[in-house]
């Protein structure tokens, strides 16, 4: 057997049929008809029942199917791979990005590719962690920069290069005229009576598991400007990364709480070794590092 059966034998069982499986395929019944004959002499099994409405998968067919699944994923990804050691000009890179890196690092690598790269392209797209890396182990993405904490021990299991990004304070914030502010003494018990809204602080900062101010979520969020003109409009406090606030505390439409949050929020570019030798995936991780710097 090789790929090209396994596909065969897939395209039948999803469709039921010799005929709408040729279409898929491509090809012409009886070619189909014969390879699958040929499959089955080879195996010396019959890998689908035969009834008047179609065809239906036998214990076998299964039992290949389930066990090829990582085989065409290994495949996909050498295909993906060669793809970008071959077209280093006009190749295209799949990146991903969380919402956080989307507004505080995003904008300017985006503009330095423009300025800096001929022909290339960027597919980009904007996910939580959790579909990030599913993506990302299916070879859809080619990189992903998010929430993640470049020393754990699961990225070298994986063969995965974790390359530091942004780190920073937790802060909160509320809106300038926010009873909070008339307080003589302010600390995270006090903070947590107020509405909060924030992203999913449990899953992305460090520390923040023995906060109380977890305890008063009431809004959970990966839309940033969301959760600000929240904060401007109501008494709710808005947390995060103190980057992502930059501009509502320059023009004074936010106010940081004067209280020590013993939380902090990290972010890592994971990329795969056989990507990163690349000069496509090089230029772009050249760019994320010196810009996550500055």
């Amino acid at each position: 057997m090789d790929i090209s059966d396994v596909e065969l034998i897939q395209s039948i069982h999803e469709t039921g049929g010799i005929s709408q499986a040729s279409k898929i395929l491509n090809m012409s019944q009886p070619t189909v008809s014969k390879k699958l004959a040929r499959i089955e002499y080879t195996l010396g099994t019959q890998l689908f029942h035969r009834y008047s409405k179609g065809l239906v998968a036998t214990d076998t067919t299964k039992y290949i199917l389930s066990k090829s699944e990582n085989l065409r994923k290994q495949i996909f990804e050498i295909e993906r791979h060669v793809e970008l050691i071959t077209q280093l000009k006009f190749g295209t890179l799949n990146l991903g990005v969380g919402p956080i890196i989307e507004q505080v690092l995003l904008p300017d690598v985006l503009s330095e590719f423009l300025k800096s790269t001929e022909g290339a392209k960027l597919s980009v797209v904007t996910e939580d962690d959790d579909k990030l890396l599913d993506m990302f182990s299916m070879s859809e993405l080619d990189i992903v920069v998010g929430p993640f904490r470049a020393g754990s021990s699961s990225w070298k299991e994986q063969n995965i290069e974790a390359i530091p990004m942004v780190k920073d304070h937790i802060v909160a914030v509320a809106r300038y005229d926010h009873p909070i502010f008339a307080l003589e003494q302010v600390n995270e018990k006090v903070v947590s009576q107020y509405p909060l809204v924030s992203p999913k602080v449990q899953g992305t900062t460090i520390g923040a598991q023995d906060s109380p101010l977890v305890q008063s979520q009431v809004i959970m969020s990966d839309s940033y400007d969301l959760m600000k003109r929240l904060t401007e409009g109501s008494d709710a406090i808005c947390a995060g990364p103190r980057t992502i606030f930059k501009n509502e505390l320059a023009d004074k439409t936010l106010k940081e709480i004067p209280v020590l949050l013993n939380m902090y929020w990290e972010s890592a570019l994971l990329i795969r070794p056989e990507t990163l030798v690349t000069p496509l995936g090089q230029k772009v991780v050249s760019l994320f590092k010196r810009l996550s710097t500055q």
